[in-house]
């Protein structure tokens, strides 16, 4: 890969973790009888395609809430709306400082133990996620 492409590619995942970062901190947590969160005090719609299709929650849905409750300093809700969700912010606030570092010291710089700073905590996140798909099938297949 050209070093120019490396950066840009650095470029684009930190834009991408900034973002959604910055989004959590901007968003506001919904009240207990909404599940969506606002935005300056409007109400975001529903962006899950599941959702919106079966009027069922998929095993995706509350990171959103998570992230924008852990991102607000609420710990106990970020948990309740999504097991994973203070992980998973956790990974994605990492990449931050690790894609600055590596714009910074280029495509030199990504040893091989950069490369596993990298990978391994998104395939870890994955094989997360599908473990909790799991358990969230087995949860809703079997409730009276």
């Amino acid at each position: 890969m050209k070093e120019k492409n490396f950066k840009k590619e650095q470029l684009i995942q930190l834009l991408f973790a900034a973002t959604i970062v910055l989004l959590s901190v901007i968003l506001s947590p919904g009240t207990s009888q909404d599940d969506r969160v606002t935005i300056f005090g409007f109400k975001t719609p529903v962006l899950c395609l599941h959702r919106l299709i079966f009027n069922e929650p998929c095993a995706g849905c509350g990171l959103t809430r998570s992230f924008v409750s852990f991102a607000h300093g609420d710990v106990e809700a970020s948990y309740k709306f999504h097991r994973l969700g203070i992980p998973l912010f956790i990974v994605i606030l990492f990449q931050i400082p690790l894609r600055l570092y590596l714009m910074k010291v280029g495509i030199n710089g990504y040893t091989s133990f950069m490369r596993k700073l990298v990978w391994v905590p998104g395939v870890i996140c994955m094989i997360a996620l599908f473990i909790n798909w799991i358990i969230f099938i087995f949860q809703t297949s079997f409730k009276p």
